[in-house]
């Protein structure tokens, strides 16, 4: 290990050499590379302003009527003038703007995707930019990636980080952090391809990102222009999911037995019912705090993000059976689905501005100066253990 650090160190110190402050040197060329495939990556990302008649009394008192708006971010989809943002950032709002550059052009909420929390917009005119170029990875562990996205009125603020892979419920997380108003702008790849919509953060002060990945979005579009809404399924519970040792040996009643099996069924890992919705479908089929759900419709469940995953791809109004133990004894219930909605997102109220790219540049050249010190610093210590 100690060879392979070394190793490393050796490869770092000799491609950034002590050049690397020069014109001409690898950092140089990675900053101008960087820089560019930003500008480049930019171009398909829209800053949307989406706006709500408040009655001014709410704010001061006023019985005038006051607009309050919120930033956020879109993705250009194809040269129609689709753009897919966060469903929650234009759900139930009066008035949709998207703008490119100094550009701005209304939009109307064409679909929503309730399962994966996506929304396809139609710009009522070209508004600049141009279609982004979706990956087809299903992985990007280990990966280097750019996000871009709307920051503090800065359209095409990069961020530079590592994609974390992807998560059972879904989507991808990735080291970067979600900044007011970034939430509907792009994870890219090096080559310049979409690797996912930033949809939400991880974290106290959001310190990771989580995104839709880009492989599922063609077909996430098709259905919305097609078919319209798509619908998701909620039950209302929050659970986290817990491992049982020794294993629980559970002996099913007859009618839950598989005919031709009548074997035990050893449960290792479960769902735990932190919290059930008054009046929800959950409540309604007789869930409590407690349970420890271990089959969802004749399948294990392991993951409290897998379940949910699970529930938001249902149909609505289907029936699901559930199997839980309470209190030492298996009990199977019947659960209607109920219709998941999107909640409105309020906490990106923040003035819109023309897009500086200077402060963009200077941005990234910080992180390359970080870069650049973190490099020479293992170029010293190399030489020190010379």
């Amino acid at each position: 290990m100690t060879a392979g650090k070394y190793i490393l160190t050796l490869f770092l110190a000799v491609f950034f050499s002590s050049s690397c402050n020069a014109s001409d040197g690898p950092l140089f060329s990675l900053e101008q590379n960087l820089t560019d495939l930003i500008f480049d990556l930019s171009r398909s990302v829209v800053t949307v302003e989406a706006s709500q008649r408040v009655p001014a009394v709410e704010l001061s008192g006023s019985s005038e009527e006051v607009m309050r708006s919120a930033v956020s971010s879109g993705i250009i989809c194809d040269s129609s003038g689709h753009i897919l943002v966060v469903a929650g950032t234009v759900v139930g709002r009066d008035r949709i703007l998207v703008s490119f550059d100094s550009h701005s052009v209304p939009a109307v909420v064409v679909a929503i995707d309730n399962q994966s929390g996506l929304a396809l917009l139609k710009s009522t005119a070209h508004c600049g930019g141009r279609p982004v170029d979706f990956s087809e990875v299903r992985t990007c562990a280990g990966r280097m990636i750019v996000a871009i996205g709307n920051a503090y009125g800065v359209r095409s603020s990069p961020s530079l980080g590592f994609c974390a892979g992807l998560r059972d419920d879904g989507l991808m997380q990735f080291s970067v952090q979600t900044i007011s108003g970034s939430v509907g702008g792009g994870v890219f790849d090096l080559s310049g391809q979409l690797v996912g919509i930033m949809t939400g953060g991880l974290g106290a002060q959001n310190e990771a990102t989580l995104a839709v990945p880009a492989y599922r979005i063609p077909e996430i579009i098709a259905h919305l222009l097609t078919q319209g809404d798509r619908h998701s399924g909620y039950v209302g519970v929050s659970s986290r999911e817990i491992e049982i040792s020794p294993p629980i040996r559970i002996n099913k009643a007859n009618h839950l037995i598989n005919a031709g099996s009548k074997s035990p069924v050893i449960v290792k890992r479960g769902i735990l019912v932190t919290s059930v919705v008054p009046r929800s479908p959950a409540m309604r089929a007789g869930i409590r705090v407690g349970d420890l759900i271990f089959s969802v419709d004749g399948v294990a469940v392991n993951s409290a993000t897998g379940l949910a995953s699970y529930v938001h791809q249902s149909q609505p109004g289907r029936i699901m059976t559930i199997e839980l133990l309470r209190q030492d004894r298996s009990f199977s219930l019947e659960l209607q689905v109920g219709h998941r909605a999107i909640d409105p997102i309020y906490d990106m109220e923040q003035p819109s501005v023309p897009v500086d790219y200077a402060r963009m540049i200077d941005s990234l050249k910080h992180s390359l100066e970080l870069l650049g010190e973190e490099i020479l610093h293992l170029e010293r210590l190399l030489e020190d253990d010379r």
